[in-house]
């Protein structure tokens, strides 16, 4: 019978008790952190937490609000989504991608949370949180970017979204650290209402129980055993309660218990070894060596026989599970994506045919395999993570890896002709037994490495990138052509040749009505004018023709950024030039209005060619000079009626109105769906509003 340590004294609890009161503390405030539109993994924003050991209760209260940095109006609160993990990044696809690459199944629980950006507070309550390192990202929610508005800059609020995060954490009542081998005994109240055991579970204990009674019949006991994971937890409503684990291999165990009502309670408990004789079969350690390469996210852990420099193969027994165990570190080693690769090898192509290969893959402990090739899991007992046959290597891939001791369970079975069970056992449902799969030797190859995103490629549709947020760096996809998704597999929004085709003719042939705006200027002897509207027409084609054409059609004569200059610069010059005509000043005063003004207009196209002020600034200068000379030969001719009755009440007014709706569908009515067919129409809208402005000369005397 086991030593009873009883725990009764209060004066001794005291002495060992780390005690405080029990509400949360706040110990680390991350403050504006800047949240971006969520269209790929790349716009996370990411926030650090360490939570240190014994913590009780941890509290995760995240802030989110609108700051004005320029525009008119007011912020609009948006949506904002939060997701946390302990150990590494939280992998989430939000916008519901498809993802071309095997992955690992049965991740780590993360958190989420849904808010708006209107400064209340919301917060994620954690009993019995696993210690060390979380990960919360954020990024403004996800809405299907087809109906997002194209808006001008500027015509609008624009807005920050910045999000203020805390960790608050309550320490337990009493701190004890304890021997599993003995049973122990505490009394617990109000005032000492929790308690945090710290323990080093032996290796021999494959399969262990914390077993607790309690004097409290009406009382309700929380019991977490947490290690690098929560491993079990429950709510204790009688006198006895069991909760079974598969303790982790050279770490620290937490055991967490809480009175959540009742007065008082005498409590007891002890760890019992639940080892089977399954659970105790002969395990082969396979020795892996860790090689780091001086690159973020890259390294790998190899095989090596003896001194060899090569990575080689190794052997599977029938009377042993082989066992790969490497470590994932801390902070440096999450940002990227592991790739598990097995491989048969040395058996003739007779042989491999009736081999397959079972590897479970888990965290913290290993995991046995049954006869039926399942894997025996902490609370269940799961189809295989890889199985490999002569068909080929086998890979898995696990994005952003939690850092810790991982372990790969190995076993071989031969398999009889017509087995009917192996395919259900394998690919469906877990199977304790297979008749006719008998464990047997082989040989295999294994490959364990990290990578940026997919083995350091996106498809082929994408490149993989570097990104830092909050000080962290990780590995994204940059998806291009439409293409989506963490490895850019998701072709939704790509476009068909034939939508591509007839994007690219109707944003480039609608600016063939310069054609007559060119040819009305020529003929009413504006010829800088005239030059103007056909460098528009070259430039916009051209521009329209390599941005629209989705790496697939592109025409570009010349840099993408060069063209976009020149299309935005030669927009703005054109307004400016047809402005300056319809003022009518002399020759002189002409020309030294449209020199001027295309110095400034090529230095504000630089300074920021989407601004509204860029927009402005000729339309209303050149109103301006409008209203000055018009204004002007109206008094010296006592009259109102200039210019002539034709320009004035025809051209003139049905000019402004069309210009007025082209500008409205540019600012307004833009969506990334209809961008193509709105902006065809501001071309058209713009040519003929040049046509219909620019005034022939006898209307002007």
């Amino acid at each position: 019978m086991r030593d009873i340590v009883l725990v009764i004294s209060l004066a001794w609890i005291f002495a060992i008790q780390r005690c405080l009161c029990s509400k949360l503390e706040r110990i680390a405030h991350r403050p504006n952190n800047i949240l971006n539109d969520y269209y790929a993994y790349r716009h996370i924003s990411i926030i650090h937490f360490e939570v240190p050991d014994l913590t009780m209760v941890a509290g995760f209260k995240f802030t989110v609000k609108e700051e004005k940095i320029g525009g008119i109006g007011r912020c609009s609160a948006r949506n904002v989504s939060v997701f946390l993990k302990s150990g590494s990044l939280p992998f989430v696809k939000p916008d519901g991608s498809k993802i071309a690459a095997n992955l690992m199944k049965g991740r780590r629980r993360y958190y989420s949370l849904d808010m708006e950006s209107n400064g209340d507070e919301c917060m994620i309550k954690i009993d019995a949180p696993v210690p060390g390192d979380w990960y919360a990202i954020a990024f403004r929610s996800w809405s299907d970017p087809n109906n997002g508005k194209i808006t001008q800059q500027g015509l609008g609020a624009s807005c920050d979204t910045v999000l203020d995060a805390e960790l608050l954490i309550e320490y337990p009542s009493v701190f004890l650290s304890i021997d599993p081998k003995y049973e122990y005994a505490l009394y617990m109240n109000e005032s000492l209402d929790s308690v945090v055991m710290q323990l080093l579970i032996p290796d021999e204990f494959v399969d262990s129980s914390f077993s607790l009674k309690s004097s409290c019949e009406e009382c309700r006991i929380a019991i977490h055993v947490i290690a690098e994971d929560h491993l079990t937890g429950t709510i204790m409503n009688t006198t006895n309660a069991t909760v079974f684990f598969k303790p982790y291999s050279n770490a620290f165990h937490y055991v967490t218990i809480q009175l959540l009502s009742g007065e008082s309670s005498n409590v007891s408990f002890q760890f019992l070894d639940n080892s089977s004789a399954h659970d105790l079969d002969q395990v082969k350690s396979v020795n892996l060596i860790r090689k780091s390469l001086p690159d973020f996210f890259l390294f790998d852990y190899e095989h090596l026989r003896e001194n060899g420099t090569k990575p080689s193969a190794f052997n599977l027994t029938s009377d042993t599970l082989s066992v790969l165990s490497f470590e994932i570190g801390r902070v440096y080693d999450v940002g990227g994506t592991l790739t598990l690769s097995l491989k048969l090898v040395d058996a003739k192509d007779e042989e491999k045919k009736n081999i397959v290969v079972v590897a479970c893959i888990s965290f913290g402990y290993y995991s046995n395999i049954t006869a039926g090739g399942g894997c025996i899991r902490m609370e269940n007992t799961t189809a295989a993570d890889i199985y490999v046959n002569h068909t080929g290597p086998a890979t898995l891939h696990i994005p952003f890896p939690e850092s810790g001791i991982w372990h790969i369970s190995l076993r071989a079975f031969c398999v009889e002709e017509n087995c009917q069970c192996i395919a259900t056992c394998l690919n469906e449902t877990a199977c304790e037994d297979c008749d006719c799969m008998i464990p047997c030797n082989t040989t295999v190859e294994s490959r364990i490495s990290s990578l940026p995103c997919i083995e350091g490629r996106c498809n082929s549709r994408g490149k993989c990138m570097h990104y830092m947020s909050g000080g962290f760096v990780f590995a994204a996809c940059y998806c291009s052509d439409g293409y989506r998704g963490f490895d850019c597999a998701d072709d939704t929004y790509v476009l068909g040749n034939s939508d591509v085709i007839i994007r690219v003719l109707l944003l480039t042939f609608s600016n063939l009505a310069f054609i007559g705006s060119v040819y009305v200027a020529v003929r009413r002897q504006y010829f800088t004018e005239a030059m103007v509207y056909a460098a528009v027409m070259f430039f916009s084609t051209f521009y329209h023709a390599c941005e629209a054409g989705e790496d697939v059609y592109s025409v570009c004569i010349m840099r993408l950024s060069v063209l976009q200059f020149c299309d935005f610069f030669n927009a703005l010059l054109s307004i400016w030039v047809t402005l300056v005509a319809m003022a009518s000043f002399g020759p002189k005063l002409t020309a030294f209005c449209q020199i001027t003004g295309a110095v400034i207009l090529a230095m504000s196209a630089e300074m920021d060619r989407t601004a509204l002020w860029v927009f402005l600034l000729p339309a209303i200068t050149g109103s301006a000079l409008i209203g000055l000379s018009w204004g002007m030969r109206c008094k010296r001719r006592g009259t109102v009626l200039y210019p002539s009755r034709p320009y004035r009440n025809i051209y003139f007014p049905a000019g402004l109105l069309l210009v007025s709706l082209g500008l409205v569908c540019y600012a307004f009515l833009q969506t990334k769906k209809n961008y193509y067919i709105v902006h065809s129409m501001w071309h058209v809208c713009v040519a003929i509003g040049a046509i219909l402005l620019l005034p022939k000369r006898q209307y002007m005397k």
